[in-house]
């Protein structure tokens, strides 16, 4: 037996990598218990780190901070690959007043942090308190960014680890202790804010519509459809025509006569300017016509997903489906935003596009395009290793800023989240595909995460307990819920009763700003609406940046003061 006690005591790669692994495996068993329906989830591997360190399981600092490093960058460049498609899209659709609130959380939790620093002893110990910062909002990547900071500064990261976790449990409970006194004190019914809030998208979302329109206008009997005014600028698709008995799928070419009955899909303020210029609205829609009894002239709508590299960047007018398989393309939904299929429209790996025509038009269309599933579930590594070092570039430029002691660096964290967005919006770069699959992003993810916390679980159990049982670690627990607590309160208040935010969406904005997929999960069970979801990923991008950069300044500020 002592060979087995050997491999976990002697330094070794085998060591290294068993105390690794073990850390994490226990922090996800740990992580899934769940307790009144909450549960720590990735964050278990920090307090399993931290017990395994205190009892002495041990990985070489170098190598600790190589795989610590290493883990965040994975977990901050796949979050910028998941939101940076809708990243703009979000602020401007669903966000300038929630993205104002989840930001002033992050700036009154900095002002918090000073009046701490200023009127409490944490002057002397300024690690754990930016410590106490992140973890008081539960935030993994400004830990990770406020640690570069104080290593270069050649003091003991372990103390921020510390600060973190100490922090940590109430940061979680916290979050939904505010959300349960905003639910009691203003008598909200989150079922009545799920049907407040559904009703107030239908009223005020434009949805892609459809019509059938008959042809009335003179001055168009004989013109190729192309030519209809408007009809392209306006992003309308004609996709199918009805002629006599017989429909099927036009292209820009088909001269259009009277009598036909066009169906148009487009936003309604474009469909209602073509039923100005084509003609009145038909009761009936031609879709719902059962006029031919060949199969092979059926018309069929089948969506299909885009795979195929050599169309990527291509627009929709450039492939000529129409015009050579007699298939159009009526809707694209793109990271679930819908558009209709302009002609203008330049396609994009995963893009799913509605195909309308005949069978065998839309089978050959979708050879075309590619329709395949595997290649999703096969992503491509290179982009991914290119997109960290260029991440890692980014993190390492320094920026002068007036006032500042020192260059600001956006670091390993920010770097690689800057950049995963800008490449995930860009989406392909020549022959490289930036795309990353929903399950190899959750996966990748996950890992880095847990990487990271095993790391900072077994640097900070080294003294953990000491501090929190000999030292001053109950009192950096109360002094953290207030960083906790003040901001995501006064935030609250204020959503509430100033810009009268709906309950639910609010819920989404705290967890947001916070970054906290615990208090996420929570805000989901009290009703079932798509609320929560929004608010939280239309803040989450920013709020995430401004962590990272408001840690590092702030580490950067106390370190030199």
């Amino acid at each position: 037996m002592n060979w087995l006690i050997d491999l976990f005591t002697k330094p070794s790669v085998e060591q290294q990598i068993i105390a690794i692994t073990l850390t994490a495996a226990l922090g996800l068993m740990f992580g899934k218990v769940k307790i009144k329906g909450i549960s720590l989830g990735g964050a278990g591997a920090l307090f399993v780190g931290i017990l395994l360190g205190h009892i002495g399981l041990r990985i070489d600092s170098n190598v600790l901070h190589f795989i610590q490093e290493f883990g965040l960058i994975l977990f901050v460049y796949t979050i910028g690959m998941q939101v940076g498609p809708g990243f703009m899209d979000s602020i401007r659709r669903h966000g300038l007043v929630l993205n104002v609130l989840s930001t002033s959380i992050v700036f009154l939790g900095v002002v918090v942090t000073l009046c701490l620093y200023f009127f409490t002893d944490m002057h002397n110990n300024v690690p754990v308190l930016i410590g106490m910062l992140c973890g008081a909002v539960t935030n993994t990547p400004s830990l990770g960014a406020a640690n570069s900071v104080f290593a270069t500064a050649g003091m003991d990261t372990s103390l921020t680890g510390i600060g973190y976790a100490v922090a940590y449990p109430f940061g979680v409970i916290g979050i939904i202790f505010v959300m349960l006194l905003v639910r009691i004190i203003f008598r909200q019914n989150p079922d009545k804010a799920a049907k407040d809030y559904a009703a107030d998208i239908a009223e005020n979302t434009k949805k892609i519509e459809s019509c059938s329109l008959t042809l009335d206008n003179q001055n168009l009997f004989g013109t190729m459809l192309k030519d209809i005014p408007d009809l392209i600028s306006s992003g309308v698709v004609v996709t199918r025509l009805m002629r006599g008995n017989d429909i099927f799928t036009p292209n820009g070419k088909t001269v259009i006569q009277e009598g036909d009955k066009l169906h148009i899909v487009g936003m309604p303020e474009a469909v209602a300017i073509m039923e100005k210029i084509i003609g009145r609205r038909l009761e009936k829609p031609i879709t719902k016509e059962n006029t031919t009894d060949s199969d092979d002239r059926a018309i069929l709508v089948k969506t299909v997903l885009v795979t195929n590299k050599k169309v990527l960047g291509k627009t929709i007018g450039a492939l000529a489906l129409a015009e050579r398989y007699n298939v159009n393309v009526s809707r694209v939904v793109r990271s679930g935003f819908k558009f209709t299929g302009r002609l203008d429209l330049r396609i994009k790996f995963a893009d799913k596009l509605r195909l309308v025509g005949t069978a065998e038009g839309i089978e050959a269309a979708a050879k075309e395009l590619g329709n395949s599933l595997t290649a999703l579930d096969h992503p491509e590594i290179l982009p991914a290793f290119l997109g960290i070092f260029l991440g890692v570039i980014a993190g390492s430029i320094p920026i002068a800023i007036p006032g500042m002691p020192t260059p600001l660096k956006l670091g390993l964290a920010g770097g690689p989240l800057i950049i995963a967005i800008l490449l995930s919006r860009k989406r392909k770069i020549g022959p490289l595909n930036f795309f990353m699959a929903n399950s190899a992003n959750l996966m990748l993810r996950e890992f880095g995460l847990t990487l990271f916390l095993s790391c900072v679980g077994l640097n900070a159990g080294i003294k953990f307990f000491d501090v929190l049982l000999n030292g001053d670690g109950l009192y950096y627990m109360g002094l953290a819920a207030f960083i906790t607590f003040i901001p995501l309160a006064i935030v609250a208040t204020i959503g509430h009763l100033i810009f009268k935010v709906n309950f639910l969406s609010l819920c989404g904005v705290l967890a947001g700003a916070t970054t906290d997929p615990p208090a996420l999960a929570f805000a989901n069970s009290q009703a079932d609406s798509e609320a929560v979801n929004i608010g939280y990923v239309s803040v989450y991008p920013l709020t995430m940046l401004l962590r990272i950069l408001s840690a590092q300044i702030l580490a950067i500020l106390l370190v030199s003061a």
